[in-house]
């Protein structure tokens, strides 16, 4: 059979890029492992996403954002950085751009069926349900595509969406600089006793981190780090003991726990191929850049980076150029390295000294931590990136009216 383009997984970043090209006209094949059933009507899986304003904008322009509904989705109104058991915090406040919120939460299961309800909904999108991709082949014009079963499909491009441990870049001949933090995951919601106040909060606790994500109501998702050992531990407490043993790791700060829902653990590897793409393969969402959940960023780098790709290949189309050829692949490349890899390097000096509880490396997170608080331009850099807010924007939020020379 052919298509145009052949997309090799169908969760969030393989889903959207489909409506995307299916808005331009390109005819458009998306292949996935699991059953319509887990597609069309995802299982919660204990991770909310802390989604940005411009990954918001890109939904509501897919028209994904109007099949959530708007009492599934939590505002953070601030957020605060908090180092070991100190009383100091590095506070991120959006009302200096002039926003009312740093982003939203929506719980990934959300996310993921209303980008399945588009992409459903274009007549030049055909899903492919429990479909193992046994080979890619990808020629000089061409990419073939053969399943287990069998079955035969060619289009001018195909799109690697199969996960940070994608079996379609390890097989292409892709290598990726992955790094094991030696962590486990945590993730679960809480109902608490004090009010969040829709503050997000990140704690570097010398004993594991932790991060609150203020839910609507007196509840969070609540996310936690340990080394293997200890998650296995943490892991085999009834409802009652894993509440207990939060309260004080939070500081007090949301009073009594109890557990709201099941908890699941996820091993933590940050992922980073070397190149984004290849003759007639290109690399997106997690198959690209699978980051560390501790910025928040991974799914807002994944939304982001497929609307610029579809950007890049929309001129292509424009100009009647073959969507799998070099130069918008290239300029996609370009783009998603220099809005990615700043920030995945960050994150990794980061997390290295956050695990890190010798006395020097204590000092300097203080340290740094103080100097982050203080130095305000870089802050209000951030938060305008998050909040979508024009830096000309920020900066007359914040400067004082000048006076007018000339009347």
């Amino acid at each position: 059979m052919v298509y145009d383009i052949l997309v090799i997984g169908g969760g969030p970043a393989g889903l959207a890029f489909a409506s995307l090209m299916a808005g331009m006209g390109q005819k458009v094949a998306v292949f996935d492992r699991q059953p319509k059933k887990a597609l069309a009507n995802p299982t919660f899986d204990g991770r909310d996403i802390a989604l940005s304003e411009k990954s918001r904008q890109i939904m509501d322009e897919l028209g994904a954002w109007q099949y959530i509904d708007t009492d599934q989705v939590s505002p953070i109104r601030c957020a605060r950085v908090h180092d070991g058991n100190g009383p100091s915090s590095l506070v991120f406040d959006p009302r200096a751009t002039g926003a009312d919120r740093l982003g939203n939460i929506v719980s990934n299961h959300l996310i993921r069926k209303a980008l399945y309800d588009v992409a459903k909904s274009k007549a030049n999108i055909t899903l492919f349900f429990d479909a193992e991709v046994s080979t890619l082949q990808r020629g000089e014009k061409v990419a073939t595509l053969i399943l287990s079963d069998g079955s035969i499909f060619t289009g001018a491009l195909a799109v690697a969406a199969d996960t940070r441990f994608s079996k379609i870049r390890q097989s292409s001949g892709i290598m990726a600089d992955m790094h094991d933090f030696g962590q486990t995951m945590i993730v679960g919601r809480m109902a608490h006793e004090k009010s969040h106040h829709y503050i997000a909060h990140e704690l570097f606790r010398y004993d594991g981190g932790l991060a609150v994500l203020p839910i609507n109501g007196n509840k969070a998702s609540i996310v936690q780090t340990f080394a293997a050992d200890v998650a296995n531990e943490f892991m085999d407490m009834d409802d009652q003991a894993y509440a207990r043993a939060t309260e004080p790791r939070l500081k007090s700060l949301l009073g009594k726990l109890a557990c709201d829902g099941p908890r699941i653990a996820y091993p933590l590897v940050g992922v980073y191929a070397q190149k984004f793409y290849t003759d007639r393969l290109v690399l997106i969402g997690d198959a690209a850049v699978g980051m560390h959940p501790v910025t928040a960023h991974g799914f807002n780098f994944g939304i982001q980076g497929v609307a610029n790709l579809a950007g890049h290949l929309r001129q292509s189309i424009a100009r009647g150029r073959d969507i799998g050829a070099p130069g918008a692949l290239r300029a996609y490349q370009r783009d998603h390295r220099r809005l990615s890899w700043p920030l995945y390097q960050m994150t990794e000096k980061m997390m290295s000294l956050y695990t890190n509880n010798t006395l020097p490396a204590r000092i300097v997170r203080k340290v740094a931590l103080h100097a982050a608080q203080t130095f305000q331009p870089g802050k209000d850099v951030m938060m305008a990136r998050l909040t979508s807010t024009p830096m000309r924007n920020l900066l007359a939020n914040k400067l004082p009216a000048l006076p007018r020379l000339f009347m």
